[in-house]
């Protein structure tokens, strides 16, 4: 095994499951020396708030844990939810999932850019998110002071539920999946109509979805403001459940998955 090139290690990789490939990079020098290049670390809460800390203990075991993997920004994950302490993230930029839900002292975070992972679910006092946009997932749900998501178009994945000072989602046409839910101040999604998964759950300011016919999956769940739904008929999946301005879904026969929980208005199936 000593004897293995690196890119035949990597190629023995894609054959194996992860228990499995950790297990072989135990049973030689070579292979043992390549275990820092693959294996993940999830610190707990604990753990992540020392490699956080900027004393000369914390200092110690950042190096310690960085030891231990080849890339932190595809193999450290840290948790840092509800640590009221935290005020300063520019330490923690390189890692590949950052918890920072419910860090309400937090106010920039222009700094973790290079994460792939950020979640910053009620960070009360953030109001700029300009410098995200380059992350794979971010949620920002309950962070009620952001207006401007403008930059945020190349997120795969961005969960913006009760983010209610938002009214503009134009630039976001290209992401993934959106998760929207109770965003009162959004009335025109015309331009998500290339999104794969839309969460439009509880958006009262919504009344037409005339254009999102192209989406996989939409979620409509209590919009009471939509009472035409004729253009989603080549919807994959579609919930209309407590919609109750909606009175006609006969056009919506090739929608393969199709929820109508409590739709009351509905006369035409």
């Amino acid at each position: 095994m000593n004897l293995l090139p690196e890119d035949m290690i990597d190629e023995i990789g894609t054959f194996l499951s992860r228990k499995d490939f950790r297990s072989s990079l135990s049973t030689s020098k070579k292979m043992k020396y390549s275990k820092c290049k693959y294996q993940y670390l999830n610190l707990n809460k604990e753990s992540s708030k020392l490699f956080a800390s900027d004393n000369k203990r914390g200092k110690l075991f950042r190096g310690k844990v960085l030891s231990k993997i080849a890339n932190p920004n595809k193999q450290l994950s840290l948790n840092l939810s509800c640590c009221q302490e935290i005020t300063d993230v520019s330490m923690l930029g390189n890692v590949h999932t950052l918890d920072l839900s419910g860090c309400s002292n937090i106010t920039d975070v222009s700094m973790p850019g290079n994460v792939h992972t950020l979640d910053l679910s009620y960070c009360h006092n953030i109001n700029r998110v300009s410098m995200l946009g380059n992350l794979h997932a971010l949620n920002l749900s309950y962070c009620k002071m952001i207006t401007d998501v403008s930059m945020l178009g190349n997120v795969h994945t961005l969960d913006l539920s009760h983010c209610r000072g938002i009214t503009d989602v134009s630039k976001l046409g290209k992401v993934h999946t959106i998760i929207l839910y109770g965003c009162h101040g959004i009335s025109d999604v015309s331009m998500l109509r290339n999104v794969h998964t839309l969460d439009l759950s509880h958006c009262s300011g919504i009344t037409d979805v005339s254009k999102l016919g192209k989406i996989h999956t939409i979620i409509l769940y209590g919009c009471h403001g939509i009472t035409n739904v004729s253009m989603l008929g080549n919807v994959h999946t579609l919930n209309l459940s407590w919609c109750s301005g909606i009175t006609d879904v006969s056009v919506l026969r090739k929608v393969h998955k199709l929820y109508l929980s409590h739709c009351r208005g509905i006369t035409r199936k």
